[in-house]
C-alpha cells in the first residue's frame, strides 16, 4: 500500500520543484513592474493634429516644457483640441501612454501566486505523505 503513496509524494515533490521557483520569479517581476508603474503621473494632453493614421498629442511636463507624441488611432476619431489624459513616467517625460498603468504586473502577480501556492501545497503533500503509511 505504500507504493501509491510514494508515487504521490514523488509527483508532489516534482511539482513543487517546478512551480515554486517559477512562481517566485514571476512574483519578483510582477512586483517590480508594479513598483515601476506606481511612479507614473497623469497629465492632460491636447490633440493638436489628426492624420488618417494617427493623432498628435501635446502636454506640459513637470518643469513647464512642452512634449509631443503621435498616437495611433484605434477608436473614434478625435477632434483637434480634445483633451485626453496621458500618463508620464519621470524617467521618460517625453513619452506618454494613453492606457492607465494601474493594471501593470497584475497578471504576473496572479500567475506567480498561483504557481507558488501550488508549489507550497506540493511541498506539504510530499512531506506529509510518509505519515499516512
Amino acid at each position: 500500500m505504500t507504493e501509491p503513496l510514494d508515487a504521490i509524494a514523488l509527483a508532489a515533490e516534482v511539482i513543487a520543484w517546478l512551480t515554486v521557483p517559477i512562481g517566485v520569479v514571476l512574483l519578483a517581476i510582477g512586483y517590480g513592474r508594479r513598483a515601476w508603474a506606481n511612479r507614473y503621473r497623469s497629465a492632460k494632453a491636447v490633440i493638436t493634429n489628426v492624420d488618417d493614421r494617427d493623432a498628435k498629442l501635446r502636454w506640459f511636463g513637470e518643469e513647464g516644457d512642452v512634449h509631443e507624441t503621435a498616437s495611433p488611432l484605434t477608436g473614434p476619431i478625435p477632434a483637434v483640441g480634445d483633451a485626453r489624459t496621458v500618463w508620464i513616467h519621470p524617467a521618460r517625460p517625453g513619452s506618454a501612454r494613453l492606457d492607465t498603468p494601474v493594471h501593470d504586473g497584475r497578471a504576473l502577480l496572479l500567475l506567480g501566486w498561483i504557481l507558488t501556492g501550488v508549489g507550497v501545497i506540493g511541498i506539504l503533500v510530499s512531506n506529509l505523505m510518509p505519515f499516512f503509511e
